[in-house]
């Protein structure tokens, strides 16, 4: 039974416990549980870790949040805020407090719109070719000696680029994809599934997209072709990316690598999701609508909107017609 005097960390705990069984039943993201559970160890603990639930005021809250948004970004305070809010109505459901003091903790602003950080045609080139003649030179270790087999991750590279730049998928989909998934005769690609990490498990493969979303049956442009029957007939009905074992690839290791290889070849600002931002780019300038742009990445309309498009004129046909009028 928790009570008022009961310590918020162990309060947090208990919630921790609830929400790992609400993703083993499926009504949970994993992703989504490590992700509070971070926020838990890095933000709210250290402020309000110590504190009986009784002494967790709305003011205490309100400054952790505003913190985590002046230190660190919108998003970073949003979840700070939502971790703070399930353990206090974790403890309200259990009759250990009355009232759930964030509900009364200031709305967040986040801000000014980031800009779209997206590679133009020239960039696209220019990138893909110094990934190839970079993944050679990687093939060894610190001491000279040969990698073998472990270097593969580095030569795959501008494979994975390609990959993402003819779909707009997410990483962890991408990693995710098999070989029967791949049918180069159709030019499609079936997402379905991504990789994530849960806790006593490793590295697991699960059905559907991020936050359990439907799969994306994409065609993608011919100049991939190529890339994608070798890497379909290299897999063996395994995964299209694979480790040096055979197994998936770890995303955050490739995401490590991917920065490695970023920062090498003088393109320190591009992530894995600018290969994504940058198809959304791509499709905006060629005048397709936010719909087609949502359906292309798996968003909704709303978030393609605000994360995939950059700002444009708003008014183009008008001010063709209002060029004669003086």
């Amino acid at each position: 039974m928790i009570q008022a005097e009961h310590r918020f960390v162990y309060v947090a705990e208990k919630w921790c416990k609830e929400l790992d069984e609400a993703a083993e039943l499926g009504g949970l993201s994993y992703n989504t549980v490590r992700t509070y559970r971070g926020s838990l160890k890095n933000w709210v603990l250290p402020a309000l870790g110590n504190l009986q639930m009784r002494e967790v005021t709305v003011t205490a809250c309100d400054k952790l949040a505003k913190r985590a948004l002046a230190q660190a970004s919108y998003d970073t305070a949003k979840t700070v805020k939502a971790v703070m809010n399930g353990v206090c109505a974790y403890a309200v459901r259990h009759d250990a407090i009355l009232i759930n003091p964030v509900q009364s903790v200031g709305r967040l602003t986040r801000g000014g719109s980031k800009e779209v950080l997206a590679l133009d045609r020239d960039q696209r080139k220019d990138l893909l070719s110094k990934l190839r003649d970079y993944g050679p030179t990687r093939q060894n270790d610190a001491s000279g000696r040969s990698l073998g087999v472990r270097g593969q991750v580095w030569l795959d590279l501008p494979d994975i680029m390609e990959a993402m730049l003819s779909t707009g998928v997410r990483l962890g989909e991408l990693l995710a994809l098999h070989s029967p998934e791949v049918d180069p005769q159709a030019a499609t690609v079936n997402v379905n599934h991504r990789l994530i990490r849960i806790t006593g498990q490793g590295l697991v493969r699960q059905p559907h997209r991020k936050s359990s979303r439907t799969g994306l049956l994409l065609k993608v442009p011919q100049w991939s072709i190529p890339m994608w029957s070798s890497r379909k007939l290299a897999s063996d009905n395994g995964p299209l990316f694979h480790s040096f074992t055979g197994e998936h690839l770890d995303p955050a290791n490739v995401i490590n690598r991917i920065s490695e290889a970023m920062n090498a070849v003088g393109y320190g600002w591009v992530t894995s999701h600018v290969f994504r931002k940058t198809v959304g780019t791509v499709l905006d300038e060629a005048g397709l609508s936010t719909t087609a742009i949502a359906d292309q990445l798996g968003n909704t309309r709303a978030v393609a909107e605000r994360h995939y498009r950059r700002p444009r004129a708003a008014n183009q046909a008008n001010a063709d017609a209002l060029e004669d009028m003086m």
